[in-house]
């Protein structure tokens, strides 16, 4: 017969006030309330039967992803008139959009920089090899500026507007989804090749920027755009993914977030497109920054261990599959066709497994 009478002690009640304020709510008033909301509810579930530990972590649990700090945003919007920012769809189409002139003035200034420290070099055709080496950094140094300004900008704004704001969403996830990406990573070289190799969206610029790479170290090459990767990660999934997430349904926030990342790449819209689609699913799945970054940066770094183990880690900008099976559609087409339905297994999978620990 379960006890009737049950008072928690004066530590735990100290520990559940604790888990308030980890949880992001700072106002004095709402906090008390929530302090009386779940010790009665830990009360409840502790005369089920179950111990305070598993009461006091059920409680928690049942709220949603960042339900807390939410509540104390509104509290603040109605105690103190502030507003919390998130971009909605005309300012996050305005912030991925203000990345192009961004890179294109950056990129302009680097290089006219380049070319001053130039002038020192006699010989015209090792002054023009030398610029053409800088390319890289000139790439690093765009990529951070361009994706970085409208990320500072957007930091900036919500700390106008909110007390100690969660910028970004850091949850931590389950240690078997990290595994699962990178099979996620793997299954992806394949299918998704096709989308550079017979659909390339902007095919000079693509080799253009390959020649330019042509004899620096590929292992650079790949930490460099593994850096611009997870830059794009913080810009469109954890600000203007988050932010659409709040005004739309999930499928439209996730194609608007992932439509606007592929314009700013646009010499791999298609490839960038569908990339940005899969990472959008984690990150609504999840509600966590990790696995998406963990997705951009397995990617590029299991592509690049694997070309090496074969042996073309010299070329590996410009090797594909379709290079490695010679152009033979028999193998090809069953490896797109088996990575394909792989990654359709895994987002199965994975989504089973989330969907039902979100509903624990």
């Amino acid at each position: 017969m379960s006890d009737t009478s049950v008072t928690l002690t004066k530590a735990q009640i100290s520990l559940i006030k604790k888990r308030i304020q980890h949880e992001g709510v700072k106002t004095s008033e709402l906090a008390e309330d929530l302090l009386d909301y779940f010790c009665v509810a830990v009360e409840e579930k502790i005369r089920e039967g179950e111990t305070f530990e598993s009461a006091f972590e059920n409680a928690f649990n049942a709220l949603q992803e960042d339900e807390l700090k939410a509540t104390e945003m509104k509290t603040q919007e109605l105690l103190e008139g502030k507003k919390p920012y998130y971009p909605n769809l005309l300012q996050s189409f305005l912030l991925a959009l203000s990345t192009l002139p961004i890179a294109l003035v950056v990129s302009w200034l680097v290089f006219q920089a380049v070319w001053i420290l130039a002038v020192g070099i006699g010989d015209l055709a090792l002054r023009e090899q030398w610029v053409k080496q800088t390319y890289l950094l000139n790439a690093a140094i765009t990529n951070v500026f361009a994706l970085g300004v409208p990320i500072g900008y957007t930091i900036w704004r919500k700390r106008q507007t909110q007390i100690k704001p969660p910028i970004f969403s850091f949850r931590i996830v389950p240690a078997y989804v990290y595994g699962v990406i990178l099979l996620f990573g793997l299954s992806s070289s394949f299918w998704l090749e096709p989308l550079i190799i017979f659909f390339p969206f902007s095919q000079q610029d693509r080799e253009l920027g390959l020649a330019m790479l042509e004899n620096v170290d590929p292992l650079l090459v790949v930490l460099v755009n593994v850096g611009a990767m997870i830059l794009l990660e913080l810009l469109f999934r954890g600000i203007i993914l988050r932010g659409l997430l709040m005004t739309m349904t999930p499928i439209w926030a996730i194609f608007w977030s992932s439509l606007f990342c592929a314009i700013t790449m646009y010499a791999y819209f298609p490839y960038i497109l569908l990339f940005s689609l899969l990472s959008g699913w984690i990150y609504w799945k999840a509600r966590s920054l990790y696995p998406s970054i963990f997705l951009v940066t397995a990617f590029p770094l299991v592509v690049y261990a694997i070309f090496s183990f074969l042996g073309y880690s010299d070329s590996y900008l410009q090797f594909t599959w379709w290079d490695y099976v010679d152009y033979k559609l028999l193998i090809y087409l069953p490896l797109v066709i088996g990575s394909s339905l792989l990654t359709a297994g895994l987002l199965y999978y994975l989504n089973r497994r989330l969907s039902a620990e979100s509903t624990v």
